[in-house]
Protein backbone atom coordinates (compact mmCIF):
# COMPACT_ATOMS: atom_id res chain seq x y z
CA UNK A 1 0.00 0.00 0.00
CA UNK A 2 1.12 3.46 -0.72
CA UNK A 3 2.33 5.02 2.58
CA UNK A 4 1.02 8.74 1.54
CA UNK A 5 -0.87 11.58 3.81
CA UNK A 6 -3.77 11.28 1.02
CA UNK A 7 -4.44 7.79 1.96
CA UNK A 8 -5.85 8.97 5.61
CA UNK A 9 -7.21 11.91 3.99
CA UNK A 10 -10.03 10.25 1.09
CA UNK A 11 -13.26 9.77 2.94
CA UNK A 12 -17.13 9.02 1.71
CA UNK A 13 -20.21 9.57 3.26
CA UNK A 14 -22.60 6.74 2.75
CA UNK A 15 -25.62 9.32 3.62
CA UNK A 16 -24.87 11.09 0.23
CA UNK A 17 -26.67 10.38 -2.65
CA UNK A 18 -23.88 11.05 -5.27
CA UNK A 19 -22.23 7.51 -5.97
CA UNK A 20 -18.83 6.74 -4.55
CA UNK A 21 -16.09 7.45 -7.65
CA UNK A 22 -17.73 11.19 -7.62
CA UNK A 23 -16.84 11.68 -4.01
CA UNK A 24 -13.39 10.19 -4.27
CA UNK A 25 -12.66 12.03 -7.44
CA UNK A 26 -13.97 15.47 -6.10
CA UNK A 27 -12.31 14.69 -3.09
CA UNK A 28 -8.75 13.50 -4.60
CA UNK A 29 -9.24 17.00 -6.83
CA UNK A 30 -9.45 18.99 -3.82
CA UNK A 31 -6.28 17.70 -2.01
CA UNK A 32 -4.66 18.00 -5.54
CA UNK A 33 -6.04 21.92 -5.84
CA UNK A 34 -4.74 23.32 -2.41
CA UNK A 35 -1.24 21.08 -3.07
CA UNK A 36 -1.89 18.38 0.03
CA UNK A 37 -1.01 16.40 -2.87
CA UNK A 38 1.83 17.32 -5.64
CA UNK A 39 2.64 17.31 -9.15
CA UNK A 40 4.28 13.36 -9.61
CA UNK A 41 3.10 12.06 -6.03
CA UNK A 42 1.25 8.83 -6.86
CA UNK A 43 -2.02 7.82 -5.93
CA UNK A 44 -2.48 4.49 -3.45
CA UNK A 45 -3.39 1.42 -5.04
CA UNK A 46 -6.83 1.18 -6.30
CA UNK A 47 -7.29 -2.29 -4.27
CA UNK A 48 -5.65 -0.90 -1.34
CA UNK A 49 -8.15 2.64 -1.07
CA UNK A 50 -11.30 0.44 -1.58
CA UNK A 51 -10.08 -1.79 1.46
CA UNK A 52 -9.98 1.29 3.49
CA UNK A 53 -12.68 2.61 2.64
CA UNK A 54 -14.90 -0.77 2.69
CA UNK A 55 -16.00 -0.39 -0.98
CA UNK A 56 -15.48 -2.24 -4.20
CA UNK A 57 -12.34 -1.34 -5.93
CA UNK A 58 -14.33 -0.96 -8.93
CA UNK A 59 -15.65 2.20 -7.11
CA UNK A 60 -11.85 3.67 -7.21
CA UNK A 61 -11.10 2.56 -10.90
CA UNK A 62 -13.74 4.70 -11.88
CA UNK A 63 -13.10 7.96 -10.05
CA UNK A 64 -9.11 7.85 -10.94
CA UNK A 65 -10.62 7.50 -14.91
CA UNK A 66 -12.84 11.03 -13.98
CA UNK A 67 -9.48 11.71 -12.54
CA UNK A 68 -7.61 11.02 -16.02
CA UNK A 69 -9.87 12.31 -18.14
CA UNK A 70 -9.95 15.99 -16.20
CA UNK A 71 -6.19 15.96 -16.95
CA UNK A 72 -5.10 16.01 -12.76
CA UNK A 73 -3.58 11.84 -12.88
CA UNK A 74 -1.93 9.90 -15.47
CA UNK A 75 -1.17 6.17 -15.29
CA UNK A 76 3.03 5.74 -15.50
CA UNK A 77 4.45 2.36 -14.97
CA UNK A 78 4.63 3.50 -10.98
CA UNK A 79 0.97 3.51 -10.69
CA UNK A 80 -1.47 6.77 -10.88
CA UNK A 81 0.69 10.03 -10.73
CA UNK A 82 -0.81 13.54 -10.76
CA UNK A 83 0.09 15.64 -13.19
CA UNK A 84 -1.55 18.56 -12.53
CA UNK A 85 0.85 21.72 -11.70
CA UNK A 86 0.74 25.17 -10.37
CA UNK A 87 3.84 27.67 -11.08
CA UNK A 88 3.87 28.66 -7.42
CA UNK A 89 7.05 28.68 -5.22
CA UNK A 90 6.77 24.93 -5.17
CA UNK A 91 8.13 24.55 -8.35
CA UNK A 92 11.50 26.03 -7.88
CA UNK A 93 11.50 23.24 -4.85
CA UNK A 94 10.68 20.36 -7.07
CA UNK A 95 11.67 18.71 -9.80
CA UNK A 96 9.12 19.95 -11.95
CA UNK A 97 9.58 18.67 -15.41
CA UNK A 98 9.77 22.25 -17.89
CA UNK A 99 7.87 20.72 -20.58
CA UNK A 100 4.82 20.06 -17.98
CA UNK A 101 5.44 23.62 -16.70
CA UNK A 102 5.28 25.08 -20.56
CA UNK A 103 1.90 23.15 -21.17
CA UNK A 104 0.68 24.38 -17.77
CA UNK A 105 1.29 28.12 -18.81
CA UNK A 106 -1.43 26.95 -21.74
CA UNK A 107 1.55 26.69 -24.54
CA UNK A 108 2.80 24.09 -26.47
CA UNK A 109 5.65 22.86 -25.48
CA UNK A 110 9.20 22.23 -27.94
CA UNK A 111 12.78 21.52 -27.46
CA UNK A 112 16.03 22.86 -29.67
CA UNK A 113 19.06 21.61 -28.99
CA UNK A 114 22.00 23.75 -29.39
CA UNK A 115 25.04 22.17 -28.09
CA UNK A 116 25.67 18.64 -26.74
CA UNK A 117 29.44 16.85 -26.19
CA UNK A 118 30.73 14.15 -23.59
CA UNK A 119 33.03 15.95 -21.03
CA UNK A 120 35.25 14.77 -18.26
CA UNK A 121 35.51 17.28 -15.60
CA UNK A 122 38.13 17.54 -12.79
CA UNK A 123 37.73 16.01 -9.27
CA UNK A 124 36.86 19.69 -7.83
CA UNK A 125 34.86 20.79 -10.33
CA UNK A 126 32.49 17.41 -9.62
CA UNK A 127 32.59 18.35 -6.29
CA UNK A 128 31.58 21.83 -6.96
CA UNK A 129 28.17 20.45 -8.92
CA UNK A 130 27.54 17.88 -6.18
CA UNK A 131 29.50 14.45 -7.38
CA UNK A 132 32.01 12.77 -5.20
CA UNK A 133 34.62 12.18 -7.58
CA UNK A 134 35.60 13.13 -11.19
CA UNK A 135 33.41 11.60 -13.99
CA UNK A 136 32.15 11.42 -17.64
CA UNK A 137 29.45 13.73 -18.36
CA UNK A 138 26.78 14.08 -21.59
CA UNK A 139 27.07 17.76 -21.62
CA UNK A 140 23.71 19.44 -23.14
CA UNK A 141 22.65 22.20 -23.68
CA UNK A 142 19.09 23.07 -24.48
CA UNK A 143 16.09 25.78 -25.43
CA UNK A 144 12.53 25.07 -24.07
CA UNK A 145 9.92 27.13 -26.06
CA UNK A 146 6.51 27.86 -25.68
CA UNK A 147 4.67 28.22 -28.65
CA UNK A 148 7.92 28.89 -30.57
CA UNK A 149 9.01 31.06 -28.51
CA UNK A 150 12.21 30.41 -26.05
CA UNK A 151 11.49 30.53 -22.27
CA UNK A 152 14.14 28.83 -20.79
CA UNK A 153 17.92 27.91 -21.68
CA UNK A 154 18.81 24.80 -19.54
CA UNK A 155 22.22 23.18 -19.59
CA UNK A 156 22.93 19.21 -17.92
CA UNK A 157 25.41 17.08 -16.68
CA UNK A 158 24.27 13.57 -17.13
CA UNK A 159 26.43 11.15 -15.52
CA UNK A 160 27.90 8.52 -18.10
CA UNK A 161 28.46 5.79 -15.52
CA UNK A 162 24.70 6.19 -15.06
CA UNK A 163 23.42 6.45 -18.24
CA UNK A 164 25.32 4.13 -20.22
CA UNK A 165 25.94 5.75 -24.10
CA UNK A 166 23.33 8.57 -23.23
CA UNK A 167 25.34 10.04 -26.04
CA UNK A 168 24.50 8.09 -28.59
CA UNK A 169 20.65 7.49 -27.92
CA UNK A 170 19.56 10.25 -26.56
CA UNK A 171 19.03 13.56 -29.00
CA UNK A 172 18.17 16.53 -26.76
CA UNK A 173 15.33 17.57 -28.50
CA UNK A 174 12.93 14.77 -25.85
CA UNK A 175 11.51 15.57 -22.87
CA UNK A 176 14.68 14.55 -20.23
CA UNK A 177 12.80 12.94 -17.50
CA UNK A 178 10.31 10.97 -19.90
CA UNK A 179 13.60 9.67 -21.74
CA UNK A 180 15.63 8.05 -18.45
CA UNK A 181 12.32 6.35 -17.37
CA UNK A 182 11.67 4.83 -20.44
CA UNK A 183 15.41 3.96 -21.41
CA UNK A 184 16.90 3.64 -17.74
CA UNK A 185 14.08 2.38 -15.44
CA UNK A 186 15.18 5.43 -13.21
CA UNK A 187 13.01 8.72 -12.58
CA UNK A 188 13.23 12.16 -10.77
CA UNK A 189 12.12 11.35 -6.97
CA UNK A 190 13.99 14.28 -5.32
CA UNK A 191 15.30 17.09 -6.64
CA UNK A 192 17.25 20.75 -5.15
CA UNK A 193 16.89 24.03 -6.55
CA UNK A 194 18.70 27.58 -5.66
CA UNK A 195 17.56 29.98 -7.90
CA UNK A 196 18.24 33.77 -7.82
CA UNK A 197 17.63 37.36 -10.18
CA UNK A 198 20.26 37.66 -12.70
CA UNK A 199 21.08 40.10 -15.09
CA UNK A 200 21.17 37.72 -18.73
CA UNK A 201 24.93 37.60 -19.85
CA UNK A 202 25.44 38.04 -23.89
CA UNK A 203 25.69 34.85 -24.63
CA UNK A 204 22.81 33.71 -22.96
CA UNK A 205 20.71 36.26 -23.76
CA UNK A 206 21.24 36.00 -27.76
CA UNK A 207 19.69 32.50 -27.51
CA UNK A 208 16.87 33.32 -26.03
CA UNK A 209 15.93 36.44 -27.94
CA UNK A 210 16.60 39.16 -25.46
CA UNK A 211 18.42 41.83 -24.55
CA UNK A 212 21.85 41.47 -22.73
CA UNK A 213 21.12 42.72 -19.54
CA UNK A 214 17.01 41.73 -19.32
CA UNK A 215 15.98 40.65 -16.11
CA UNK A 216 16.07 36.67 -15.41
CA UNK A 217 15.39 33.86 -13.05
CA UNK A 218 18.62 31.81 -12.74
CA UNK A 219 18.72 28.26 -10.92
CA UNK A 220 20.92 25.64 -10.48
CA UNK A 221 19.11 21.95 -9.84
CA UNK A 222 20.08 18.80 -8.20
CA UNK A 223 18.16 16.13 -9.17
CA UNK A 224 18.33 12.40 -7.10
CA UNK A 225 16.69 9.23 -8.54
CA UNK A 226 14.87 6.57 -6.77
CA UNK A 227 18.09 5.18 -5.36
CA UNK A 228 19.20 8.26 -3.82
CA UNK A 229 21.70 8.99 -6.23
CA UNK A 230 22.62 12.82 -7.84
CA UNK A 231 21.58 12.12 -11.49
CA UNK A 232 21.94 15.21 -13.11
CA UNK A 233 22.87 18.86 -12.66
CA UNK A 234 21.55 21.53 -14.21
CA UNK A 235 21.80 25.40 -15.09
CA UNK A 236 19.12 27.09 -16.10
CA UNK A 237 18.05 30.64 -16.90
CA UNK A 238 14.63 31.72 -18.09
CA UNK A 239 13.36 34.52 -19.65
CA UNK A 240 11.52 37.58 -17.75
CA UNK A 241 8.49 36.71 -20.06
CA UNK A 242 8.46 33.07 -18.82
CA UNK A 243 8.46 34.35 -15.57
CA UNK A 244 5.71 37.26 -15.48
CA UNK A 245 3.72 34.26 -17.22
CA UNK A 246 4.05 32.22 -14.79
CA UNK A 247 2.57 35.17 -12.29
CA UNK A 248 0.11 36.36 -14.44
CA UNK A 249 -0.95 32.06 -14.62
CA UNK A 250 -1.40 31.83 -10.90
CA UNK A 251 -3.82 34.99 -10.59
CA UNK A 252 -5.95 33.95 -13.28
Amino acid sequence: MQDHKITELISIDRREKRPYDMQIKDRIKALILDQTFYYQDLLPESKDLAEMLLIDKEWVNSAYRLLVKESFIKKTERGFEVTYLELTNYFFDRNTAIYDAIIALGLTPSIECIERSVVTVTEAEARQMGFDQSRTFLRINRIYKGNNRPLIILENYLPMDIFHDIDKVFSGTEPLNAFILEHYGLYAKDSHRVTKAVNLPNHIAKHLNEQEGSPSISSTNHVYDQHHRLIDYGLSHSTSSYYFQSMIHLFN
